[in-house]
This record gives structure tokens, C-alpha cells and sequence, in this order.
């Protein structure tokens, strides 16, 4: 076994299978040779489990014969006289390493790891204008480990003035610290979230009333016979209001997810992934009254040639007006299709979860005051003559 040095190593041929060849002079030193490269390695005993381990130094043509073997003698002094692993060694001074970074090289790596794998492009898109105006200018150049719970009271101090922005931070916030602990940029159970109170969001929920969607259907009319505003964004409009969908998920809705012939949209899309909503019959004629564009698989179809409609916000501005309805959103039709279901339809909430495509029946539970006013128009039933 001869003493390694640059010689012995050039003259040593790369093979299909990779081998190892020792130095005699360091026990443990050696350089892997693979199929296209040649690496330095440093094999011992962990003197902390008594396991067999193996430690890369560096790649041959990296660094020179004369660094590894300094390196592997560095090795060989904290297995055989500090009793340290150099593996647990390496991996204390990378989360150290770790720990020091700023928030917002932290971040980057949360975007990536996190954002990106557990979100829709829709979502992160409206996530990038509250992270880019509140979150990282004021934590970006702090160190990742260093941030403490009163810097966290801080920042929601510094956000008094917008509550319902401050609640949506400081929930993004809580997530990115627990994987800061998982990925080892802090340490365990340290989140400096954990303890800070978050203000309720104010929930806008405004429901139509029976005299409401009349004047909205007869505006919606009006404006379709006068040829005031686009048919798609009427009919869109109109489909919202009688499937109870997300204003996105209509808008990107595809030919090719509809089904009349069992009377049903499947989506292959939404905010919980695939779900399939079915069409009464008011539905369906709203979609057999649109004309299907040629070359374009949307339903709902934009300006530019094969593009789906997106800006639809002005022309329901206009048309809410019209119908004396001016604090209704475009998100409160779908509210108040849970409101007709459950009042006019006998739907409980169990089957409104499903209607509205939510992930879990406590979402669904906002509408329960609507159950229980039914329930005591009913006792209230049981007793008249």
C-alpha cells in the first residue's frame, strides 16, 4: 500500500466500479477512485457510536494531495484524541453556517423549498406584494436566528394601522420560522411567533337577498341586450352566482371540463385541486348560451386570440351600482349561493362543503348561522295552525 501522492494517483485508472487506494502512512486516508473522478476520503470509527464511517475531503484536482492529507490528519486528531465525530463536527459548522444568514437569504430558500411546493401560482403571486412590502424590509437583514419575539411584537406594532395585512404576515411568518427549525436555520421549538396574539380577521360576507338578485339579474340582462359589456363577463358573472365557483375558477374554465351530458363541471384545477360541481339547469343554459371561439379552449374567452378574461373588477363595479347592490363583492355571490342552498334549497353543510369545494367542513361552518336560522323558522312551523 503506497504512501498517496499526485503520482500514484494520476498512474491510478478510472474503472467502471469505483475503489479505493490507501495511504500507508495516515490509517484511514485514502482517494476513491470513480468511473470520472478522484476523490479524497477519510475512513474511522466513530468514537461516539462505534460505527464505521466514511468522511469526504475534497476532489482530487480541487485540492492537492498535500491539503487532503493535512486535512485527513485533522481528521484523525479529533476521532483518536478529542473523541469527536468529524461527521457531527462538519454538520455543527454547517448549521452554524446556517444560522447566521440573513431573513432574507433564508426566505429565498423558503420560497423555494416551501412556497413554491405548497402553493398555486395564484396565491404566491398575491403572497409576493405583502412578503416585498412589509415582511422583508423589515426583517430582511436580520440574521435568521437572532430574530426574537419582540422583534415579531415590533413588527405588529409597526402594522396597527392595517390589521387584516399584519394577521396575513404574521401567519406567513409562523410557517417560515417552523421550517427554519426543521431545516436546521434555528434552533428547535424557537419560534419567535409562537405567543404573539393575531387580530381576527374581519370577515366581509355580505348575502343577497331574494330582491338583490333580482335587480342584479335584471341589470345583467340590460347590459347584455344593450351590448354594454362583454357576453363572456356577464355569463361568467352568472355562473358564479348559480355553481357557487370561484371567480378563478370560472374565469379559467376550460371546454373540455365541461360535462352536460351528466350535468357537471370537472374541474381538472382549483384552489383544492380537482373537484367536480354540478350544473342545475339554469347553469347549464348559461353555458349553452355561450359562443365557443374557435382555436380557444377557454369558456370565458379574453381579448387577445386563445386567452381566457381576467380583468372583470370594473365592469361588476358598474354593474352592482346599477343593481343597488355597491358593497357586494364578486366573491359575495358565492357566499350567497351558500345562502340560497342552505335557506331555499334544504342544503345542509355537509353537503354545501362539498358544493363549495372546501378541504375541510370548518371552513364551511362561517354559513352555520344560516343552518340554525332555518332550524328555528322550522320550530317555529311545527306549532302554527
Amino acid at each position: 500500500m503506497p504512501q498517496l501522492t499526485k503520482a500514484v494517483i494520476d498512474r491510478s485508472p478510472n474503472k467502471p466500479k469505483d475503489y479505493i487506494i490507501w495511504d500507508d502512512v495516515i490509517a484511514g486516508f485514502g482517494c476513491r477512485i470513480y468511473p470520472s473522478k478522484k476523490t479524497f476520503v477519510y475512513s474511522y470509527r466513530s468514537p461516539i457510536n462505534k460505527k464505521s464511517s466514511c468522511i469526504k475531503i475534497g476532489v482530487y484536482g480541487s485540492i492537492t494531495v498535500d491539503e487532503a492529507r493535512t486535512q485527513a490528519k485533522k481528521f484523525a486528531h479529533s476521532v483518536q484524541i478529542e473523541k469527536i465525530d468529524p461527521k457531527e463536527l462538519k454538520k455543527d459548522k454547517e448549521v452554524e453556517a446556517q444560522q447566521s444568514v440573513l431573513f432574507e437569504d433564508f426566505w429565498k430558500v423558503f420560497t423555494e423549498k416551501y412556497i413554491k411546493q405548497h402553493h398555486k401560482p395564484s396565491t404566491i403571486k398575491m403572497a409576493s406584494y405583502i412578503i416585498k412590502l412589509h415582511i422583508l424590509p423589515f426583517f430582511g437583514k436580520k440574521p435568521i436566528a437572532e430574530i426574537k419575539r419582540k422583534d415579531v411584537f415590533a413588527f405588529k406594532d409597526s402594522m396597527d394601522h392595517i390589521k387584516g395585512s399584519c394577521t396575513k404576515c404574521l401567519r406567513l411568518l409562523s410557517v417560515a420560522f417552523n421550517q427554519a427549525e426543521l431545516w436546521e436555520y434555528r434552533p428547535q421549538n424557537s419560534n419567535p411567533c409562537r405567543g404573539v396574539p393575531k387580530t381576527p380577521e374581519k370577515k366581509m360576507e355580505n348575502y343577497l337577498t331574494d330582491e338583490q338578485l333580482e335587480r342584479l339579474k335584471n341589470v345583467l340582462i340590460a347590459k347584455e341586450v344593450t351590448a354594454l359589456a362583454s357576453p363572456y363577463t356577464i355569463n361568467a358573472f352568472r355562473l358564479i352566482i348559480y355553481t357557487g365557483c370561484r371567480k378563478g375558477e370560472i374565469l379559467s374554465l376550460q371546454w373540455e371540463e365541461v360535462d352536460l351530458i351528466h350535468s357537471c363541471l370537472r374541474l381538472k384545477d382549483s384552489k383544492t385541486g380537482k373537484r367536480v360541481i354540478p350544473l342545475n339547469d339554469i347553469a347549464k343554459g348559461v353555458i349553452l348560451n355561450i359562443e365557443k371561439q374557435k382555436n380557444n379552449p377557454y369558456v370565458f374567452c379574453g381579448d387577445k386570440p386563445g386567452t381566457h378574461l381576467v380583468a372583470v373588477q370594473k365592469t361588476w363595479e358598474r354593474i352592482r351600482k346599477q343593481a343597488g347592490i355597491p358593497h357586494v363583492r364578486i366573491h359575495d355571490l358565492r357566499h350567497s349561493f351558500a345562502s340560497f342552498a342552505i335557506t331555499n334549497g334544504g342544503v345542509d353543510l355537509i353537503e354545501l362543503k362539498d358544493l363549495l369545494g372546501h378541504k375541510s367542513v370548518t371552513t364551511t361552518e362561517r354559513y352555520i348561522h344560516l343552518t340554525n336560522k332555518k332550524l328555528l323558522d322550522a320550530t317555529n312551523n311545527i306549532f302554527q295552525n
